[in-house]
């Protein structure tokens, strides 16, 4: 954690409206903590130790994230008596330890003498108000969402009302109005808490989070604190976790980027994207402050998404236990790229890469695997595997029956060099590194127990497209062709039989999978969108020749290119649910983001 104390923002994000005067500030420590699932105890030791800094920096008021005792993504752990107790004993030292420091931090409050009409205990998702050694108020979250990898309304009571906590801050009472994430999100909900507690006289609005990172994210939040700062005129300050979570498919990232704006509309203060940090900023009561505004940083998109697959596979290692990681890697563009993340979230010196060639991989991509996994600093072996594949198809033949599939044939060879990397991963103990693609999962151009073994899918949410755009700064952010540029610009192949290439245009059929995945779009949507060059131009780019998706197909070839990539997606469910995990850094991921079964008559 790091203390920035005071605040000095330097650029203005509009001219400054007139400033009315007002009583006093409030020194707010924004408390943007790293909370392990699960983990009630180091969650309250990391809680007092934030306490501790911002009672040295003089604040008033500290601010920790939603559910930040017993950790966001604990799945049905919160139906756990013991469990929801601990957290509550937490809770309850926690505010004893306030003094004259205001606390608020998120926890699960329960009853166990109160019961839901199904027979389970009534929890509710809850922000504890702490102050002079006690507990002087808890806000409920009132609105529960469902939706996505959210699961509030499985587990918890939403709140019958909303009411200010009044503490004392900046020498003077102060009523605090406190509101849990999904709170402020409340275009599609009836009950509006922000602005209820507003109109019972709340001074400050508080909103604590767990809000996961998806590109442009914080644009969409500053646009919506802004909106609800200019409708009530009251300062806010949202608080943020940092860190990742899982829920057994999907790796979340939470960028933390906690924020305070004054009144007129104004950012005071901006902490850091995928950073822990305790930062003390003081905000006006009344009217605006002094000084210039925050301007938000530039986020380019291919940054962003790097560092949030970087960071969220530091972090789930971290908290699994493993410190050395192992990557397959063909010569591809896949591999080359899952490599680069690999050995900066675990260091270069902690990641062992394999090249496992038959006699179908080229001389080239032989050649492409050395140069990367050299140009990365990460240790480099061969382990051949022809010998083997023979081995296994004459013992089938003989035992068995002769083979009579050739796509049976292929597979093999990936399923020996997924054999190979997991007793590399269960006798070394690093984390196997799963190098496939959204696309590829999507259209299931993978092969199941073979390239899709692993402990988690690094890439398993990029589409091709954005492969390239992210191997690509790889290097601009290094300066030198980390990944080689011819590795760039090879055809892609699988390389499990001669002269085999992948079958597919990903420059249009990778944005085709991303309208029916993130944007929910129909089939025939998408069609209609082509009929009337209507498709998103960020998202059909032109391919590395200038030729966009209008000079390549007309309107019949593209509908049967929808159409089948649909079926293809359909007939994949079964491979992707036997997928390792999947870190999100989309609008929508496979996993328990985008739920599937297999079992599905419907065809559109």
């Amino acid at each position: 954690m790091h203390l920035v104390h005071p605040v000095h923002p330097v650029h203005p994000v509009h001219p400054d409206p007139p400033r009315p005067a007002y009583n006093s500030d409030v020194r707010i420590a924004l408390a943007q903590l790293n909370p392990t699932s699960g983990d009630i105890a180091g969650n309250e030791r990391r809680i007092a130790a934030a306490i501790d800094t911002a009672r040295a920096a003089g604040a008033d008021l500290l601010v920790a994230p939603e559910m930040v005792v017993p950790g966001y993504c604990i799945g049905d752990q919160i139906e756990d008596a013991g469990f929801l107790a601990a957290n509550c004993a937490a809770a309850a030292r926690l505010a004893a330890a306030s003094g004259g420091l205001a606390l608020v931090f998120g926890f699960i409050e329960h009853d166990p003498a109160a019961r839901n009409e199904d027979g389970r205990i009534r929890k509710y998702n809850a922000a504890a108000v702490a102050q002079g050694g006690r507990l002087v108020g808890i806000a409920r979250k009132s609105l529960l969402p469902s939706y996505r990898y959210f699961d509030d309304k499985r587990y918890f009571t939403p709140a019958a009302e909303r009411r200010p906590i009044p503490i004392r801050a900046g020498g003077r009472p102060v009523s605090l109005g406190v509101s849990i994430c999904e709170d402020m999100w409340d275009a599609e909900y009836g009950v509006k808490p922000i602005h209820e507690l507003c109109a019972q006289g709340a001074e400050l609005i508080v909103n604590i989070n767990a809000s996961p990172f998806y590109p442009g994210r914080l644009r969409d939040r500053l646009q919506l604190v802004r909106a609800h700062v200019e409708a009530t005129r009251r300062p806010f300050v949202y608080v943020n976790t940092v860190g990742a979570g899982d829920n057994g498919k999907n790796i979340i990232a939470f960028d933390g980027e906690s924020l305070a704006m004054d009144g007129s509309g104004r950012i005071l203060h901006l902490a850091p994207r995928f950073e822990e940090a305790v930062e003390v900023v003081e905000v006006p009561l009344e009217g605006a402050a002094a000084g210039p505004a925050v301007e938000p940083p530039p986020c380019p998109r291919d940054e962003v998404m790097y560092d949030a697959l970087v960071f969220s596979l530091h972090e789930y290692a971290r908290h699994c236990g493993f410190t050395q990681a192992v990557v397959p890697v063909s010569g591809g563009i896949d591999s080359a790229l899952a490599l680069a993340i690999t050995a900066d979230a675990f260091g270069a010196a902690n990641v062992v890469a394999y090249n496992l060639p038959s006699r179908y991989n080229t001389e080239l991509t032989r050649s492409l695997a050395a140069e990367v996994s050299r140009n990365l600093g990460v240790e480099y072996r061969v382990m051949a595997i022809q010998a083997i594949d023979d081995t296994a198809a004459a013992a089938f033949e003989r035992d068995a029956h002769p083979v009579a599939r050739r796509v049976t044939r292929e597979n093999l060879s990936a399923r020996v060099r997924g054999v190979l990397m997991m007793m590399e991963s269960n006798d070394s103990g690093r984390l196997l590194i799963a190098c496939g693609n959204e696309t590829e999962l999507a259209l299931g151009y993978t092969t199941l127990y073979g390239d899709m073994c692993g402990g988690v899918a690094v890439i398993g949410d990029l589409s091709k497209v954005d492969v390239y755009l992210l191997a690509r700064h790889v290097n601009a952010r290094r300066g030198r062709e980390a990944i080689p540029e011819a590795l760039i610009r090879l055809k892609p192949s699988a390389e499990l039989s001669e002269g085999q290439f992948d079958p597919f245009d990903y420059y249009v059929t990778a944005p085709l999978v991303g309208e029916m995945i993130e944007k929910r779009r129909s089939p025939a949507e998408i069609v209609e969108a082509f009929k009337t060059r209507s498709l998103d131009p960020e998202r059909f780019v032109p391919d590395p020749d200038g030729r966009t998706v209008y000079d390549k197909l007309d309107a019949a070839a593209f509908e049967a290119l929808v159409r089948e990539t649909r079926a293809l997606m359909l007939k994949a469910v079964y491979k992707r649910l036997q997928a390792p995990p999947i870190i999100v850094v989309s609008e929508r991921a496979f996993g328990f983001d985008l739920r599937e079964t297999i079992i599905n008559g419907w065809t559109d």
